[in-house]
């Protein structure tokens, strides 16, 4: 396992809980587009994950089904860890948003993968 292939999603999934730890201001932004920056940084992490998945020549369909799992379950534990965060709440659309971003990230990852692949041959 190539671990330096690793170190892009593990960063970025430390960016996530660490924006995810800011206390929210009195200010609120427009009901809904927290959703979409949800699903942004979501499918950022699937794509970089994916990646690094893909980089290694055995990487079986059972892999990404779990590595799909771990995105969702990330996506739940960051949203439950919210919970202490002051103005920030545990948001169940919050953590729907989550899981659609990292599917997405994921598919697109598999998609560039395979286009990379057809090039190479």
């Amino acid at each position: 396992m190539n671990v330096r292939r690793w170190r892009a999603p593990l960063l970025w999934a430390a960016v996530i809980l660490l924006v995810s730890s800011v206390p929210m201001p009195a200010i609120s932004a427009p009901a809904g587009t927290d959703k979409g920056v949800h699903a942004a940084l979501y499918l950022v992490l699937g794509f970089l994950a994916v990646r690094a998945l893909l980089s290694e020549r055995t990487a079986r369909v059972w892999q990404l089904l779990v590595l799909i799992a771990v995105l969702v379950a990330f996506g739940g534990l960051d949203e439950l860890h919210q919970r202490w965060i002051p103005g920030r709440t545990a948001d169940p659309k919050d953590w729907a948003a989550d899981t659609v971003g990292s599917t997405a990230g994921l598919v697109a990852g598999i998609f560039r993968g395979r286009r990379r692949t057809a090039r190479a041959l």
